[in-house]
């Protein structure tokens, strides 16, 4: 392998540096590797941890067809087995390969000679690099060789890459609910609340406290606790409209912040979720637990104030009123408390 190979390989990878997201540093990958291996096309699969398979997440040089293509499991074709087996794989008529499991769709493309190798950090592989040529010239061996070696660079870029989106993403989400963190929810309650101010647009602002959190995890422990949390912050959020937004204070308190909505319109929400999650059914230490609820309270601009910091406060005042009232409820700033 020529030094001038090689020191493009090291150009390519100091290039990934430039890029912002993962979707542009798996292009320039897929991109590369073509390139590297004069290739006709290029693919990228990833394992996905929640669906446990092999999905598609990037590619060159192939139609939209190939690209949308069902997911593969671990072990299922060429590079299933090439994921589960970490073993690079080449072959100049793939087509006859008894494991290329789509030969239809490979045929469309006209694909006929592959390498595909292994993306394998130093514990395991975490996805495949595959290239691809129309015509049956074999890939050679030092193009072979050339793959294992971008591909271990690669893998590197892409768990870097991933590393600093999860940083990016823990300074303004909560680690746990993976809904914005008290210090993000400020912030963002700051931007809407002048937006309201400009446009003079109603803002609503709903402070929840989830009913005896803490006899939950006497009872059912921590670790379910948590997972109450989350349950609860998924169910809230599939409710919300799309400019709305959901915010962990801390501990069992969430806020919800509603644009262009005013206190009859947030009282509305409050009291569907109400009543959502306490007929929802939770994982318990015995099973399902049904019966959660809330005490939540409601600040409106312009009616309640003018601050952001003082909106939450009378949100959070009022709630507390409903709790000193019996909770599970919902109460709007000089209003009375409103339940089930």
């Amino acid at each position: 392998m020529t030094d001038e190979v090689l020191n493009k390989i090291y150009y390519c990878m100091e290039r990934l540096v430039v890029f912002e997201g993962i979707d542009e540093v798996l292009e320039h990958i897929v991109k590369t590797a073509a390139s590297l291996t004069q290739a006709d096309a290029a693919s990228m699969r990833l394992f996905d941890i929640k669906s446990g398979v092999l999905e598609i997440k990037a590619g060159v040089g192939l139609s939209s067809a190939f690209m949308i293509q069902e997911p593969l499991a671990l072990g299922e074709g060429i590079v299933g087995k090439v994921v589960e087996n970490c073993k690079a794989y080449t072959c100049s008529n793939v087509r006859k390969d008894p494991d290329c499991c789509n030969k239809d769709l490979t045929a469309q493309e006209g694909i006929n000679s592959i390498i595909s190798v292994p993306l394998k950090n130093r514990e395991k592989a975490i996805g495949s690099l595959s290239v691809y040529r129309r015509s049956q010239q074999e890939f050679s061996d030092a193009e072979m060789l050339l793959m294992s070696i971008f591909a271990a660079q690669a893998v590197e870029a892409v768990e870097k890459t991933n590393q600093l989106e999860q940083l990016r993403r823990q300074a303004t989400h909560d680690s746990l609910t993976e809904i914005y963190n008290r210090r993000f929810l400020l912030t963002r309650i700051e931007e809407e609340l002048k937006r309201a101010k400009r446009y003079n647009h109603h803002l609503s602002i709903i402070f929840i406290d989830l009913d005896d959190f803490k006899k939950f995890n006497d009872c059912h422990g921590h670790l379910l606790g948590d997972k109450l949390l989350k349950d609860i912050s998924s169910l809230i959020k599939k409710e919300l409209r799309q400019n709305d937004f959901l915010g962990r204070m801390g501990g069992e308190e969430f806020i919800i912040v509603t644009p262009e909505t005013d206190k009859k319109g947030a009282m509305m929400l409050s009291r569907k979720l109400l009543d959502l999650i306490w007929h929802n059914e939770f994982l318990g230490k015995q099973g399902g637990v049904t019966g959660i609820s809330f005490s939540a309270g409601i600040s409106s601009f312009p009616d309640d104030d003018q601050l952001a910091q003082e909106l939450i406060r009378i949100a959070d005042e009022t709630m507390y009123q409903v709790k000193t009232n019996g909770k599970n409820g919902v109460q709007g700033a000089g209003q009375s408390t409103q339940g089930t």
